[in-house]
């Protein structure tokens, strides 16, 4: 239902496109056939209309998917411009591989408990974020080019030194609770246990705030906990960190010595393709915002004044780029965001 209801929408702000076809029945009981412009007839010759329909579902709560179907038109535009085109087969064998990258989280896992967590269904995922990736990485790939100094980072990334660390994470807030909490943490390891299995972050309260291993250049833009990592010495606690996730402390208890059974040649068409992806996922918002710049769309559409609270639809939009920013979901045993960005995930 929500697909349709998405396809709806879309057609009430397209003209002439149709998204639905069905039957109604007439006053003596036979069918009378919808149209593009027709969705359904009461009493047999009062129709109901695209137009009106795709405005009642507007008003009811579709007005937040007006920006993202303006920039997947954006993203089709250009395309159509350039005579890049994406299959199905090119779309089902980019999911897979996404879902390869999940431990080969199951398809219909992902689909029936993964996607639920972000309010998509799987057709809204197909469309609204594999197919308008794929269009923008057709455009983007000459843009990229993998350097030595890209593939030296990714290596080091891999298998380089790494730091063991347990993490206790206390939400934005209190400043003077987790001040207090922080005070009794860093008294001996049993505190700090106790602080970390009362974390509000289950996944991670489950082991007790112990890591996957912290490598140099994670993928992040906040830099603060890494290097708060390797400045600790096996045994030390950080000061408190403030992130957009949450408070957090970092208590160090391992250096771990880089990986020597590994040699460079050995791994570097792997280094290769992972140095490629991690510059082409930094070059598609570059490439989607020029494309939104040279169209410069302007909206028309407001939400009915009666019974709205809050800002405009347009102060929360869900721009198109944020899914393609990051479209590797959490396995269905992993919360949606329990794990704070540009961390490791926490071991099982």
């Amino acid at each position: 239902m929500r697909s349709i209801r998405h396809s709806l929408i879309v057609a009430g702000l397209a003209a002439g496109i149709s998204v639905y076809v069905g039957t109604s029945v007439g006053q003596q009981g036979n069918p009378r056939p919808a149209s593009a412009q027709h969705l359904a007839y009461l009493h047999g010759n009062t129709p109901i209309t695209t137009e009106e329909f795709g405005k009642f579902l507007m008003d009811r709560g579709g007005a937040d998917k007006l920006e993202t179907y303006v920039n997947i038109r954006i993203i089709e535009a250009e395309a159509t411009r350039r005579n890049i085109t994406v299959t199905k087969l090119e779309m089902e064998a980019a999911l897979l591989d996404d879902l390869a990258g999940l431990n080969n989280v199951p398809k219909n896992d992902f689909i029936k408990v993964v996607l639920p967590k972000y309010g998509k269904t799987y057709y809204e995922w197909m469309e609204d974020v594999i197919r308008p990736r794929l269009l923008l990485t057709k455009m983007c790939r000459d843009r990229v080019v993998v350097s030595e100094e890209n593939l030296q980072i990714e290596f080091e990334r891999r298998y380089g030194e790494k730091r063991r660390c347990q993490m206790i994470m206390w939400p934005l807030g209190d400043a003077k609770y987790v001040t207090e909490r922080f005070d009794k943490a860093r008294k001996s390891q049993e505190e700090f246990d106790r602080e970390a299995v009362a974390m509000a972050n289950p996944a991670l309260a489950s082991v007790k705030g112990h890591m996957k291993p912290i490598s140099k250049h994670l993928i992040a833009e906040d830099k603060q906990v890494e290097n708060a990592a390797f400045a600790l010495k096996p045994g030390e606690i950080s000061h408190v960190m403030k992130t957009p996730q949450g408070y957090i402390v970092l208590k160090l208890h391992e250096i771990m010595p880089p990986d020597s059974t590994v040699k460079f040649a050995d791994v570097r068409p792997q280094l290769e393709k992972a140095a490629f992806d991690e510059l082409l996922a930094k070059a598609i918002p570059v490439c989607f915002t020029e494309l939104k710049k040279a169209a410069n769309p302007t909206m028309h559409y407001s939400p009915p004044a009666d019974w709205r609270t809050g800002s405009s639809f347009l102060d929360n939009v869900q721009d198109i780029i944020k899914p393609l920013a990051n479209t590797t979901p959490a396995t269905p045993n992993t919360p949606v965001n329990q794990t704070p960005q540009g961390l490791p995930p926490v071991q099982k």
